[in-house]
């Protein structure tokens, strides 16, 4: 019965990743509809998770108990897969450090020297903050959207 709990959340964040994937190898989409995509699937995800659990005996924690441990398991997942998509496509690193590097000459108050220093300082922690952006982004969407969804579906069956 547990896995059957889990097995919507992995479809999703398996979903999520394949948007992600697709958006990013075959350039069909913009990078922003891209992400906005695979949040409103993420999004949809829980809401439905809930809303197919709906009893009228359930209370707010309880729903979003459920919730939480949905989006939980898709964040778990989507921070594996963003880490792996830094490391498979180091260009994307490479590429994001010559911006860094050019914003840091922009702005004229650093020596050639501490430019080169944060430059690498920055490559060497790109996976760590893309990762730890995905995991942040993805914890306020989720418990944003399960607060919501139970909050309506306890307002409901009043």
């Amino acid at each position: 019965m547990i896995g059957n709990k889990f097995i919507g959340a992995l479809i999703t964040a398996l979903l999520m990743a394949i948007i992600s994937w697709v958006g990013f190898n075959n350039n069909l989409l913009s990078p922003n509809l891209t992400q906005l995509l695979v949040y409103l699937v993420f999004a949809l995800s829980i809401s439905f998770t809930l809303l197919l659990r709906r009893d009228s005996n359930l209370k707010f924690g309880d729903y979003f108990q459920m919730g939480f441990r949905h989006f939980i398991l898709i964040t778990l997942v989507m921070a594996i897969f963003t880490y792996a998509f830094a490391h498979f496509y180091p260009e994307l690193r490479e590429q994001s450090a010559i911006a860094f590097k050019a914003l840091l000459e922009k702005e004229q108050n650093k020596t050639p020297a501490e430019i080169e220093q944060d430059v690498k300082l920055y490559k060497e922690g790109y996976a760590t903050a893309l990762v730890s952006r995905s995991i942040f982004g993805y914890l306020m969407a989720g418990a944003l959207v399960t607060a919501i969804s139970s909050l309506l579906l306890t307002l409901q069956k009043k």
